[in-house]
């Protein structure tokens, strides 16, 4: 039985892989659509219990590819009849390479390359370089001092922190995923190693018996957060559905301000249809794949959704709400992460400065006041601390600047970008099991397909959006960001190649599928 449910289920992951194709990024349609109202999730999706995230009401009309969206509510009814898992199979092989050419087969192989092993999960797992440098970078910040600020001491020292993540309900079998790592400077190197990691395992050190366990253990509070909180909650439910929602409500199809954000907000409605429910049900991918049941999952997403700050994915604020401006250690990832943004932030500075010619203009613009005024609703945190209490041009435009970071760059670091870390369980686990054991066949599988179906095609940022202005000095513009991002891909491309790198050539241009 186990054999025909798992052929059935990788045949059909091949075949919704490769259905998809790209869309050409249409122009947006004369005349207003009708408002996309949001209601709270459980009324859009009855059996998944979260009230306090709100999702559109319908997918519009330019979005809508029914045959995709049929075919996705078979996949959940055959979810309930024919689940991808069966309990009581046997362990994944303790060889990591045939664990993966079991589950990852001919058929997958010819569509996508099978993932690598990154360099960093060769050998000794070095936490410290994993803190700085790849997906899980994001998560370092400074110790905070007795006061509530940065640690002020000549020697101060660095954290993740996941203790939160132990209020959370997770499968009995499993450990907690209540950890916090803390880090000091590595001045050899530049860098930062890990002296101390408090778990379930108690207070440990590199010099204990249970150091590797524990830093696995770590490794799974943060790809579990990763996926769940950063990745879904914050990229895709929070802000590619909030912006879209706005942008369409607020700017008319003609507006040069939704012109400049449309290629990254169209789609997002129907992209999120494809997958809330196969990923949220009840026995769907999150609870079945990563450490939380169901209720701990709905609970920790509802929680996270409300905490959420746009100015999260904006490097500079980001590595100075960290409390890493100035460190002395290098930052790799942010440094990759920068210079994407910078891109994107001179794109929408040339872009809106040659759309208004002072403040004053843009505040008496009134869509565009009234486009702020619904991030600021719609957004958890609002945006004014990014766009300021007074509207200005390049307050808009640094907005603007990480709504498009954050679904290209930010996506694919969370998305695609995990294909070569998440599967490698025996570095990074999803789930740590009190007994020590291996993931079983289906859990494992179920995790291999999960990851495989985040890279499906999407529509490239490098290609020529000017078709999408409203006039020369908007198609010249966007002309001149294509170009831009082909300066930094040949910069790139000079660099050590790496897992974690990101480069405008695997880049999309937006979450959507």
């Amino acid at each position: 039985m186990w054999r025909l449910r798992r052929g059935f289920w990788n045949w059909l992951v091949v075949r919704k892989f490769r259905a998809n194709r790209p869309q050409a990024i249409p122009v947006p349609g004369v005349g207003r659509a009708p408002t996309i109202r949001t209601i709270p999730l459980r009324d859009r999706y009855p059996g998944i219990p979260i009230v306090k995230i709100l999702v559109a009401d319908h997918v519009p009309a330019d979005e809508n590819r029914k045959a995709r969206l049929l075919f996705i509510r078979v996949q959940t009814v055959l979810y309930r009849v024919f689940p991808p898992s069966r309990p009581g199979l046997r362990q994944i092989s303790p060889d990591p390479a045939q664990a993966m050419a079991s589950a990852y087969g001919r058929g997958p192989r010819r569509v996508l390359p099978a993932p690598v092993l990154p360099a960093e999960y060769q050998g000794e797992i070095d936490l410290g370089h994993l803190a700085v440098a790849g997906p899980y970078s994001s998560y370092l910040r400074a110790v905070p001092g007795p006061d509530g600020g940065t640690d002020p001491s000549p020697s101060p020292s660095y954290e993740w922190d996941f203790s939160h993540l132990s209020r959370y309900e997770h499968h009995r079998d499993l450990r907690s995923l209540g950890v916090r790592v803390r880090f000091e400077i590595d001045d050899d190197r530049r860098g930062v190693s890990p002296v101390e990691i408090d778990c379930e395992l108690g207070v440990v050190t590199p010099d204990d018996a249970t150091w590797a366990d524990a830093r696995r253990l770590a490794l799974c509070a943060a790809t579990n957060h990763l996926s769940l909180v950063r990745h879904f909650t914050w990229v895709h439910l929070a802000t590619a559905a909030q912006s879209a929602v706005a942008t369409r409500n607020s700017l008319p199809p003609g507006h040069r301000l939704r012109r400049l954000l449309w290629p990254h907000v169209w789609g997002t409605q129907y992209s999120n249809e494809l997958v809330m429910e196969v990923m949220l049900m009840k026995g769907g991918d999150f609870e079945s794949v990563f450490s939380f049941t169901h209720e701990g999952m709905c609970r920790l997403l509802e929680d996270s959704y409300e905490l959420y700050d746009v100015s999260t994915f904006d490097p500079y604020a980001d590595v100075e709400q960290r409390g890493l401006v100035g460190a002395p250690f290098d930052l790799p990832s942010f440094e990759n992460r920068r210079a994407h943004f910078d891109v994107m932030h001179a794109h929408a500075r040339r872009y809106l400065h040659g759309c208004y010619r002072s403040d004053e203009e843009i505040r008496a613009d009134a869509d565009v006041v009234a486009w702020v005024a619904d991030l600021n609703r719609r957004l958890p945190g609002g945006v004014d601390r990014v766009v300021g209490e007074a509207l200005t041009v390049d307050g808009v435009a640094r907005l603007v600047a990480i709504l498009l970071h954050v679904g290209t760059v930010e996506h694919e670091v969370m998305g695609s970008g995990l294909w070569n870390y998440q599967v490698w369980t025996h570095v990074q686990p999803v789930r740590v099991r009190k007994n020590g054991g291996r993931d079983p066949l289906d859990v494992y599988q179920r995790l291999v397909n999960f990851n495989f179906v985040l890279n499906v095609r999407r529509a490239p940022l490098l290609q020529d959006l000017s078709y999408l202005a409203v006039d020369e000095a908007g198609a010249a513009a966007f002309r001149t960001f294509r170009a831009d991002l082909d300066e930094l891909q040949a910069t790139v491309a000079k660099e050590d190649p790496a897992c974690w790198r990101m480069s405008p050539a695997i880049l999309e241009v937006s979450v959507n599928g």
